[in-house]
């Protein structure tokens, strides 16, 4: 089985409703043969937006509604070390990317998930993880 782990944009999109693309492919996932996960780092950022929202209790429940098909997965100590290795890599390079996505990708490719994003310019950079962008038609 496929692991499909959703970036926090990803998410954002389907909760806003903001691409017929994206939300097409994500019922799809839903229906298929497909795992469906996001990082507790995704959840932080996607509460994160909801504290900053006019209507944070409104927005939550869109966005608990959308993660209703998602499995959540906790940080654990082997992500941790492949972060590091990843930050330290990128920086090396002098390519370094935000906190966060360095988390988030970090799991992704210690658990050999397939990362969904409409940011892969920046996820581009980690080499070996496997990046899909659902906007692109």
């Amino acid at each position: 089985m496929v692991t499909l782990a959703l970036d926090t944009n990803v998410i954002v999109d389907i909760v806003r409703a903001r691409s017929a693309a994206v939300r097409k492919r994500f019922d799809a996932a839903v229906l298929g043969d497909q795992r469906l996960v996001a990082s507790l780092v995704v959840l932080h950022e996607l509460e994160f937006g909801c504290l900053r929202h006019p209507k944070p209790d409104a927005e939550r429940v869109r966005v608990r509604f959308a993660l209703n098909d998602i499995d959540l997965e906790p940080f654990d100590e082997t992500d941790a070390i492949v972060a590091a290795k990843v930050r330290a890599d990128l920086a090396r390079i002098g390519r370094p990317i935000g906190a966060y996505d360095l988390l988030i990708a970090s799991q992704a490719l210690a658990r050999d998930w397939t990362l969904i994003t409409a940011n892969t310019r920046e996820f581009s950079r980690i080499e070996g993880l496997k990046v899909i962008d659902w906007s692109v038609v």
